[in-house]
Order: C-alpha cells, then sequence, then structure tokens
C-alpha cells in the first residue's frame, strides 16, 4: 500500500469521495469534516488539518483525516490496519487516538500497541443510526421551531450540558460566536411547549451528498420522559428529508440507552458502530 499525504483537502476529496460514499452513513464524520475543509480552502483559509491516503491498485484504501487537537479518523477495512498503523507510527508518532469504525478501530489500535510502548484506550462506543422513513409517533403539544438569536445563552448552555466537559477550552472560546452562527443558518432547533417555552433542542449538522447528521440531541431532565426528544427528532428528520435528503442519521452512545430508545421508536436502524481510542502514557 502506497500512503501519501495532502495538503489540498479538495485533492484528498476527489480521490476519496468515490470511496466514502459507497458507505456514506457510516463514513458521515469524515466525509462532513472533508467537505467543511474544502469549503474553507475554498474561501482561501489554510487549516492545519492532517490528510493523508492510502492506495492499493489505484483505489483508495484507507483514508487518515485530523483536525487537531480532535482523535485522527481512519477509513478502512480492517485488514488495512496494521500497515496503516505502522506508516502512522512512523510518520506521526504523537498521535493521541483515532476513530474508525468498530473493527478496524480494534485493529489499529492493537496494531499500535505492539508498535508503542503507549496503551490504547477504548474511550467511546457509539452507534450510527440512519432512518429513511419516519414512523408515526404520539405527538406531545407543541411545535418545532427554530432557535432564535434571543435564545443564544440557551442553547450556548444546553450545549455544554450535553458536551459534559468534553469540549475543548478553544470549543469553549469560541462557543457563542459559533452558536450564533449556528443559529443565523437556521441550524438549532427547538421543541416548543404551546406557552413557548424550549423543552429539547437539536441542531442540523453535517451535510452528505445524499443524507444530513443531526447531533446535540438535548433534553433537560425537568422534561424527560414527556415524548419532547421524539417529537423534535421525529419532526426535524421528516423536514430534512422534505428538503430532498434521502435520509436522516445520528451518533449515540451505545450505553445511552434512552436516546437508543428514541430513535429506534421513530424508525432509526442501526448502520454500524464506531469505537475512538486514546491512546495513553
Amino acid at each position: 500500500m502506497d500512503i501519501h499525504t495532502y495538503s489540498s483537502p479538495a485533492a484528498l476529496y476527489r480521490l476519496a469521495a468515490p470511496y466514502l460514499e459507497k458507505d456514506e452513513v457510516r463514513h458521515n464524520l469524515a466525509l462532513g469534516i472533508l467537505r467543511q475543509l474544502v469549503r474553507e480552502e475554498e474561501k482561501g483559509k489554510r487549516g492545519d488539518a492532517f490528510l493523508a491516503c492510502g492506495i492499493i491498485d489505484d483505489q483508495p484504501a484507507v483514508i487518515f483525516i485530523q483536525t487537531p487537537p480532535r482523535r485522527m479518523i481512519i477509513c478502512g477495512k480492517k485488514q488495512y490496519m496494521p500497515e496503516a498503523a505502522e506508516w502512522l507510527y512512523h510518520n506521526k508518532p504523537d498521535t493521541a487516538g483515532i476513530a474508525a469504525g468498530d473493527e478496524a478501530a480494534d485493529a489499529f489500535a492493537e496494531a499500535w500497541e505492539e508498535l508503542s510502548p503507549v496503551s490504547a484506550k477504548l474511550v467511546k462506543r457509539q452507534v450510527i443510526y440512519q432512518l429513511d422513513h419516519a414512523a408515526e409517533w404520539k405527538q406531545p403539544p407543541g411545535k418545532l421551531t427554530y432557535a432564535c438569536e434571543d435564545d443564544a445563552a440557551l442553547v450556548m448552555d444546553w450545549t455544554e450540558q450535553f458536551a459534559m466537559g468534553s469540549l475543548r477550552e478553544e470549543d469553549l472560546l469560541e462557543l457563542e460566536e459559533r452558536t450564533m452562527d449556528e443559529i443565523r443558518r437556521n441550524e438549532v432547533f427547538f421543541w416548543r411547549t404551546p406557552d413557548y417555552t424550549p423543552v429539547s433542542m437539536a441542531k442540523r449538522a453535517r451535510e452528505l451528498q445524499h443524507g444530513v447528521v443531526v447531533n446535540y440531541v438535548y433534553t433537560p431532565e425537568e422534561y424527560e420522559r414527556q415524548g419532547y426528544a421524539t417529537a423534535l427528532v421525529g419532526a426535524l428528520a421528516e423536514r430534512l428529508m422534505a428538503e430532498g435528503f434521502t435520509f436522516c442519521s445520528v451518533n449515540t452512545n451505545v450505553e445511552n440507552g434512552a436516546s437508543r430508545s428514541v430513535y429506534e421508536k421513530l424508525g432509526f436502524e442501526p448502520a454500524g458502530i464506531s469505537h475512538e481510542y486514546s491512546f495513553l502514557q
């Protein structure tokens, strides 16, 4: 396998997109980040992303995407992971962790531990869900609405609550600006009760070639178990697919039974599992 690095996101995208889009929902994170990097490149922004691709018979076999200090995203089949791990260890030994499909991630982590003195710790397991047609659900009183600029403080608070301390320091510093941008682009949604009280939040995230990803689905404890999250996600998925997307996707932690119940009630079906590893001294 020949592995090359790329300074241009557009160059990697042209090469890797056909491979990634064969399984768009499971590659939604890699595709979404790469498409965003291409948009930034078109605007003249030069970031510090690490981009590489391994080629076999003129076709992509392993794709590496990292926007520091986030973990390296790796796409490829598990049989290529030992070679990918060896290449990355020799070319970027300071890699702090990886995220990939479960089998590929496990194979990469095992290979990394054989090469490196550090341990690979599994820190996150997520189900990747896909919805093609929303099922009917019992709708509580209220409606789906956009968040407005007056809601910015609440959106920031709920975003932090959802992340539970996992936001980076630079994310927190930019949270207000990013939140205002999301609100102005109509990417933040609430379920509001008849008295206009916001009781559940979700965000429109990565747009793919055929699908769209929803994230930051959050309901405060005092409003849980009243059907608000189900109504919000169901109504939002219907709206997004009415725009022409053929599917809606969402990720949630394997251990989060409450969220998984909401999605499965709406007709979301598991499309894959992703694993994230941290490489610790």
